[in-house]
């Protein structure tokens, strides 16, 4: 049995949730679907346990986690998360990657973490907005305040001339707004710019504010360095205060078995690595090399370059982002975790270097090429020509601008693209991006069991050794942030005996420590290179039995899985 879905249109909660189920139902050996709890507005949040349960229960596995659309308007990423669950179930069997993966791996994958402020921004004109606890209205109380108020669904920007505005129009393409340069007073006229929106509140006809929703933002709400609202907007009452943060939370620390995440946003077309919160030179080596060499192949894959959060991303160092869950999965639990956004307007556009325009303004060139884009690729759609409006506190104004949804946000639906080249925005972005997370699930650790010998010892004693094994590209302990602060476990080896047979040395539960990865070889060993740790390590014991006795004999790493062999004496 398959199951086949059409991703050439954004879907609303009800039909991902339908998905979700049929895909769940047409794969019950490899999927399992379960709510991690509800949001404000009482839907669920689903999450997708994706193995092949013949090979082993999920949480005896080392696993990948990935979420999506923690940010209301972000819709293309639970589009790449379904794609992604799709994908390794209807390749199984016939991809020998996505087989290997299932067999040997699991899946957590959670497509909608914020379902609420997501069915907001497919429904409304309300892009820019929470996770459901305040509805379009609710969310700001005074000052400037957002909403459509020519009634034609979309909430853009008002432009109002004004002498001292910092803004006038281009001669290259009357649509476009640049800014005035220092000292120019004879270029007119000039105008200021505005969200689309009325005044809330007491005004003196003259001076308002723009107040910030408040409508949280759950990529702020994590407790790693978390932030009260007054330095940290969006951050919530208190650490995971939000309902959807505190499932989202509360599933990873329940989950030890987690080895790598990937948390999927727009726009921008970068992975954006850690740190978030301090330059690569605080970061420890061997971590910074780990994440360069698995994000290599992101790059390759998809096109988007790797950057530091904090040191390429970030407007302000003094004030970097805070509270959000690559900080504290990578920071405080050691998980490699890459934060990617998808889709770069720029880049379909033509335009050269394009991740720059996340922290910059665009030239006005590229703002005009952009402009092309829309005519020619969105037919227009993409951007609304300025009409006068008389609004109701301001007088006469003009409404128009970027609809920003469809253009910057996400690439157009199938409905919205008016060339061939657009329609492959959407499939090629959520394609792309997917194999990237399956390269980065395949470099787990993995523990095995590599092989068990018995000798006898004369009478009924026996000496039973194993060597135990980690074939996987990270080390059982993934990084030196996770093993400096314990949160990676440790490998285990465990002797268990039948009745009638006794231990005589040797612990029944040894800790072997932890076992490096292929990583440590990306070269021949020479003597100025840093010092190898073993991939392997032996175990042994003395037991006393009868010939034919069985004993059970269980390797297990937290982040590397569990392995499980029966040995017989004699």
């Amino acid at each position: 049995m398959s199951y086949d879905i059409d991703f050439s249109e954004y879907f609303l909660f009800d039909a991902l949730t339908d998905h979700l189920h049929g895909l769940a139902a047409a794969y019950p050996a490899l999927a399992t679907l379960e709510s991690l709890g509800k949001s404000w507005r009482e839907r669920d949040i689903w999450c997708m346990t994706l193995t092949n349960s013949a090979t082993g229960p999920h949480d005896e596995k080392p696993a990948f986690y990935i979420d999506a659309h923690i940010h209301a308007e972000e819709v293309t990423t639970s589009h790449t998360a379904l794609y992604t669950i799709w994908y390794l179930l209807s390749q199984y069997g016939s991809d020998a990657e996505v087989t290997w993966l299932l067999d040997n791996t699991t899946f957590y994958i959670i497509p909608r973490l914020n379902p609420d402020g997501a069915e907001i921004s497919l429904t409304t004109a309300h892009h820019w907005c929470g996770n459901g606890r305040y509805l379009p209205g609710e969310e700001q109380t005074r000052g400037l305040c957002q909403q459509d108020i020519n009634g034609d669904g979309l909430i853009v920007q008002m432009r109002i001339e004004d002498s001292a505005g910092e803004w006038k129009v281009s001669k290259d393409d009357p649509r476009l707004m640049i800014l005035r340069k220092p000292g120019e007073y004879h270029d007119g006229p000039y105008y200021r710019l505005y969200r689309e929106g009325v005044i809330k509140g007491e005004w003196d006809g003259v001076t308002f504010d723009i107040e910030r929703p408040r409508d949280g933002n759950l990529n702020r709400n994590f407790p790693a360095g978390w932030w009260s609202e007054q330095r940290q907007y969006g951050a919530g009452d208190l650490p995971l205060s939000e309902p959807e943060a505190l499932a989202c939370a509360r599933f990873i620390l329940s989950h030890p078995n987690i080895m790598g995440m990937q948390c999927y946003h727009t726009h921008g077309g970068v992975h954006l690595r850690p740190s978030l919160i301090a330059p690569d030179s605080t970061l420890p080596r061997s971590d910074l090399g780990l994440i360069k060499r698995i994000g290599a192949m992101g790059t390759e894959l998809t096109g988007y370059p790797v950057i530091s959060v904090y040191e390429e991303f970030t407007t302000d160092p003094d004030n970097p982002r805070t509270g959000s869950l690559m900080q504290w999965s990578y920071d405080e639990l050691g998980i490699i975790t890459f934060s990617t956004e998808l889709w770069n307007p720029e880049l379909a556009a033509g335009i050269a270097e394009p991740a720059k325009y996340q922290i910059r303004a665009r030239s006005t060139e590229d703002e005009i090429k952009l402009l092309q884009y829309n005519d020619e690729h969105l037919g227009g759609k993409g951007f609304v020509n300025w009409q006068p409006f008389d609004h109701p506190q301001l007088g006469k104004v003009e409404i128009g601008g970027w609809t920003h949804m469809y253009t910057f946000r996400n690439p157009p639906p199938a409905s919205m693209a008016a060339t061939e080249q657009a329609r492959r925005f959407l499939p090629e972005t959520i394609h792309n991006n997917c194999l990237f997370t399956l390269k980065h699930a395949a470099c787990t650790p993995l523990l095995r069991i590599d092989s068990t010998q018995v000798e006898a010892l004369g009478g009924d004693l026996y000496r039973v050794t194993a060597v135990v094994a980690n074939h996987g590209f990270l080390p059982t302990n993934m990084t030196a942030r996770a093993l400096k602060f314990g949160t990676a476990g440790q490998v285990e080896a465990v002797l268990e005996v039948s009745s009638g047979t006794e231990l005589i040395s040797g612990a029944a539960e040894q800790v072997i420590g932890h076992l490096a990865g292929r990583d440590e070889r990306v070269t021949t060993w020479s003597p100025w290179m840093p010092d190898w740790h073993d991939t392997k390590a032996k175990v042994e014991w003395v037991v006393r039995g009868a010939a034919g006795s069985e004993l059970t004999l269980t390797a297990r790493a937290q982040r590397a899985g569990t392995q499980r062999t029966v040995i017989r004496l004699g």
